[in-house]
């Protein structure tokens, strides 16, 4: 069932479905400072059809527009914020004109229910909870910062289903020590990041980097994890590790630098996309003569 709230909710998020597959966020074309696809029948540039995109995309977030109004121009700036915040996620960003491709849109927004923000996920419609969206109207009064909970608590597994896990994030945010515990344990080859804040410049280069090392190699299909600590200053102590700082775990014991292979990078001046992208695709699996995939030697 597919459900549309009245004009006053969330002024003007009113609209919100979840359909789904699982995907990452495939920017216009590779480039992530493109982050919103416009979704048009006229021949363009970085642009696609409604039907296309949904498809294409496992979890995608779209912004049902029209160019006129303070309301649709609000409404638009949050949106274009949450998709440059969450470039570097799964999510796939797109918007389309309802005054432009008015045949197009009408298959899931009424041109009274414009703007309408709509989720994407594995083709299902979900009904959002009312109480959801009091919720972030009464604690974000319509900031961007209310859509991102949203995003976050319909297109997120819960961990109760990690076996189909479809996380948002390409790092699992890790909120507890047990769950840090836990996570070395399971996986091989695990790589942690240990962060402040998630604005923090290392923060970002980090996303952009685990980004990137997914879409060079599908990572995720090779045996290497990657989770991250954010604002948590109890975790990192207790794991005893410098923040900001990436660390590798080999069958849940971190890899000690030595001369032969640096198992953390904690970076004292800068932190560069470039050369965390290459420490952490150091530790990725290769493939042998025969076309096995082998660790390469820590």
């Amino acid at each position: 069932k597919t459900c549309f709230l009245g004009r006053g909710a969330m002024l003007g998020l009113r609209a919100w479905v979840v359909l789904v597959r699982l995907a990452a966020s495939d920017p216009c074309p590779d480039d992530p400072s493109e982050a919103v696809v416009q979704l048009t029948n006229s021949e363009c540039t970085c642009c696609a059809s409604l039907e296309d995109f949904v498809q294409d995309k496992d979890l995608a977030y779209v912004l049902f527009y029209s160019p006129q109004g303070r309301l649709n121009r609000d409404i638009g700036a949050k949106f274009e914020q949450v998709a440059h915040d969450w470039r570097h996620t799964r999510i796939s960003f797109a918007k389309i004109d309802v005054d432009r491709d008015r045949n197009m849109a009408a298959k899931w927004v009424e041109p009274g229910m414009v703007p309408t923000n709509v989720m994407y996920k594995f083709g299902r419609p979900v009904e959002v909870k009312p109480s959801d969206f009091e919720y972030i109207r009464d604690k974000y009064h319509g900031s961007a910062e209310g859509q991102k909970w949203m995003l976050s608590k319909y297109l997120q597994d819960s961990a109760e289903k990690a076996d189909q896990r479809s996380n948002i994030f390409y790092a699992d945010p890790l909120v507890s020590k047990k769950k840090l515990k836990k996570f070395k344990k399971k996986n091989e080859v695990a790589v942690i990041g240990f962060f402040g804040k998630e604005t923090d410049l290392a923060t970002r280069v980090w996303h952009e980097a685990v980004w990137t090392v997914h879409k060079r190699s599908d990572a995720e299909y090779l045996g290497v994890a990657f989770a991250e600590v954010v604002d948590n200053a109890a975790i990192s102590e207790k794991e005893g590790a410098t923040v900001p700082s990436v660390r590798v775990y080999l069958d849940g014991r971190l890899v000690d630098d030595d001369e032969s292979i640096q198992g953390t990078y904690a970076p004292t001046t800068v932190w560069e996309l470039q050369s965390l992208t290459e420490f952490i695709e150091g530790f990725l699996p290769v493939s042998d003569e025969t076309g096995e995939l082998d660790k390469q030697e820590l």
